[in-house]
């Protein structure tokens, strides 16, 4: 007698209904299996989404100079800054979309309303898109400025809602050692801290020439300094040419031979960015090793129900075999309940896995990324472990003795 694929079923909730705190704790190494694989993938397809999509960037194509502090001997070879020649060399490099240096100090401001310390940077027309700063209202420092060393200064908005409390900054003036700056411009706010955990939004941008001649000086071994270099490449590709480019540039201008150690340092932040993508995904393949070694202790405790069912029903399976029932029928059915208990266990952790992995996102501003892929993969991996783990007692069951197996007690 065959047994009907409804009854099947049936018959498996049946049976696993009937010991629900038992079905329930072997439930759980199967949930918190399919939660680990769930998350670990969402969260690694929204990085490298993410990663892809910044790819791109400003950000993610700048290359930063800076002189190296460590290492260096005073006597033999004092720091010494970069020049506005360096600059000039760098910015007609073939493949660099911006190049900008910096010359900068943290002073207090002050204005009418108020006093703020705030980052005081003097820059050339090329700052603005090197660091992607648009303007709000005014206008940017033009090259005429530049030239004439003017006394103007462009705002950020930090730094303006300190200084100018429910004013507009712009056509204002402002105090810098006691040195008059008209504001001409406002950008647009950037939020969020830079790497340096300072607020990328209080600063105040002045003329370098005119920072250069009437606040940071000139160093003494430099004339016309620049004490850093922000490089933007074009795209991903010319970033490595950039960077050979860059050193020969400074080794010339610094009279240094290729055997010498640099006494600068040239920072790539797509490397930093890559570092960053290798960790997640380090940080992803381990949360997946734990998700499958919870599953593979689900199907531990699958198996464990199994066996313990089919000795509790041995003299089901006999009667069940005296009334005609084959060895493919009893295999199916303790096959059936071991995949009931491992798909209804997957269910559950998809819809669990869902939520946890919408509150880490919000909690650590990561970016998510739900997929079919990811779904099947989660679910059809406590799919296989319930094939698995449930074939063992589903085949010894099949081959019990009808005869032996009424005799059971």
């Amino acid at each position: 007698m065959r047994i009907p694929g409804v009854a099947i079923i049936t018959s498996a909730l049946g049976s696993l209904i009937e010991r629900p705190f038992r079905t329930a704790l072997t439930m759980l190494g199967i949930i918190f299996g399919v939660i680990a694989v769930f998350v670990s993938l969402s969260l690694g397809e929204g990085g490298k989404e993410r990663i892809r999509e910044n790819l791109d960037s400003v950000s993610a194509r700048t290359i930063s100079i800076s002189p190296n502090w460590t290492g260096r001997s005073s006597r033999q070879r004092p720091w010494r800054p970069f020049t506005e020649n360096d600059l000039l060399e760098i910015q007609s490099l073939n493949g660099v979309y911006a190049a900008t240096g910096g010359l900068d100090s943290t002073y207090t401001v002050v204005s009418e309303a108020s006093d703020w310390s705030t980052n005081v940077r003097g820059i050339d027309t090329s700052y603005l898109k090197a660091q992607e700063l648009v303007m709000d209202r005014g206008i940017p420092i033009s090259d005429f400025e530049i030239q004439a060393k003017s006394a103007v200064a462009v705002i950020g908005s930090s730094a303006a809602r300190s200084l100018f409390p429910n004013q507009d900054p712009v056509g204002q003036r402002v105090k810098i050692e006691n040195i008059p700056f008209r504001i001409i411009g406002l950008t647009k706010e950037k939020g969020g801290e830079s790497w340096r955990g300072r607020d990328e939004d209080n600063f105040i941008l002045i003329p370098r020439t005119t920072g250069r001649a009437r606040l940071f000086g000139d160093h003494r071994l430099a004339r016309q300094q620049v004490r850093s270099i922000t490089i933007v490449g074009e795209n991903q590709g010319v970033l490595k040419q950039i960077e050979d480019d860059i050193d020969r540039i400074m080794r010339r201008s610094r009279g240094l031979t290729p055997d010498e150690p640099p006494d600068y340092r040239i920072f790539n932040f797509s490397a930093n960015r890559q570092a960053f993508a290798d960790t997640m995904r380090t940080v992803s393949l381990v949360i997946l090793a734990l998700g499958g070694v919870s599953l593979i202790v689900g199907g531990v405790g699958v198996m464990n129900i199994m066996l313990a069912n089919v000795t509790e029903r041995t003299r089901e399976i006999g009667l069940r075999k005296a009334l005609g029932a084959r060895r493919s029928d009893i295999l199916l059915q303790f096959l059936t309940e071991a995949i009931l208990l491992t798909v209804i266990s997957g269910i559950i952790g998809l819809i669990l896995g869902y939520f946890i992995s919408q509150t880490v996102a919000d909690m650590d501003q990561m970016k998510i990324k739900y997929s079919w892929t990811v779904i099947m993969l989660a679910f059809g991996a406590s799919f296989v472990t319930g094939i698995i783990s449930g074939f063992i007692p589903a085949f010894n069951a099949s081959r019990l003795d009808p005869v032996e197996a009424l005799r059971n007690e």
